[in-house]
């Protein structure tokens, strides 16, 4: 049986028997899936309210990561037993047939509940810094500090000699340096800058929070708009614009990797895979439900809290 979680209703899903894969030929790979989390854009599938239309006989979740099974007579460099992570989406069952070209292979020993949770985030983080035109020496101010994109963003800043200025809608215990969105945020986030131009800015808010934001950049500045937390549309003012030379530009992850084509797309996750390597990832966990129990676990995520609740695709 390979238990699957597909989009039902809107708001609401569906846990159904889908085909079991079939043996590997080729270049596929047979994956027992072994962790997968619900990440925010799983919640905006199943409400309806993602940016692209999801087929409705494909499992849902955007991220996962499973074991090797069993490979066909054309993969030479995986194994049974080797972690791996999907590249695309669907990772919301017990076991996927795969291209070899859509997986990633993790380093040995890697901890498979982590490796769950690298799919968006990091390459999200990595691709907005790409695009935001910063450099050595420049600052970057980005408002939701508290979320795992932000953190993948402080830490890939940190190697790159960009100063990260962090907003919070509200006080947060675990980032007292973090700026308390609000009116008088640009002249704050002057200050936290040090002298350094903040030439970039990443909103995942929208609403009136872009425009404060915006305010916060030096001439010629460009806004990265990735989220709509508020749910609200943005708020500039146009003198921002045609005044100050901002620019604002919308980002959203498929897209941006679709532009690197095949090469660059695995190019780019060798590069994040010996980041992994190098400093192990260690993002916080909040509950393991089985998938079995996939309407309590999307409940759980959805009141929020510290650390990502994971579907146990074993059970």
């Amino acid at each position: 049986m390979n238990c699957a979680v597909l989009p039902g209703e809107k708001g609401h899903v569906r846990l159904a028997d889908a085909p079991v894969p079939s043996s590997p030929s080729g270049n596929e790979v047979l994956v027992g899936m072994a962790y997968a989390p619900i990440n925010p854009a799983d919640l905006l599938a199943i409400d309806g309210r993602y940016s692209f239309d999801l087929p409705h006989d494909q499992p849902l979740g955007a991220e996962g990561a499973g074991w090797v099974e069993a490979v066909g007579d054309a993969v030479a460099d995986l194994r049974p037993g080797d972690l791996v992570m999907p590249l695309s989406r669907g990772n919301w069952c017990a076991q996927r047939l795969l291209p070899r070209a859509h997986l990633m292979a993790l380093p040995a020993g890697f901890d498979s509940m982590q490796a769950s949770m690298l799919r968006i985030n990091p390459p999200t983080a990595h691709l907005l810094l790409r695009h935001s035109g910063v450099r050595p020496g420049d600052a970057l101010i980005q408002n939701g500090a508290g979320s795992v994109v932000a953190h993948w963003v402080r830490t890939f800043a940190a190697r790159m000699d960009i100063r990260i200025i962090d907003v919070v809608r509200r006080p947060h215990s675990a980032m007292s340096h973090a700026l308390l969105d609000g009116d008088d945020l640009a002249e704050r986030a002057r200050a936290a800058s040090g002298g350094r131009p903040i030439r970039a800015a990443l909103d995942c808010v929208a609403g009136t929070a872009t425009g404060r934001l915006a305010s916060c950049l030096a001439p010629g500045g460009r806004l990265m708009l990735f989220g709509h937390l508020s749910g609200e549309p943005i708020q500039v003012r146009s003198q921002l614009l045609t005044g100050g030379g901002l620019s604002i530009v919308g980002f959203s992850l498929r897209p941006a990797e679709a532009a690197l084509g095949a090469e660059g797309l695995h190019a780019m996750f060798g590069e994040l895979a010996e980041s992994y390597a190098a400093d192990p990832p260690s993002l916080p966990v909040r509950a393991i439900v089985p998938l079995s129990r996939v309407e309590e676990g999307i409940a759980l995520a959805r009141v929020g809290g510290s650390g990502r609740v994971l579907f146990d695709l074993t059970q």
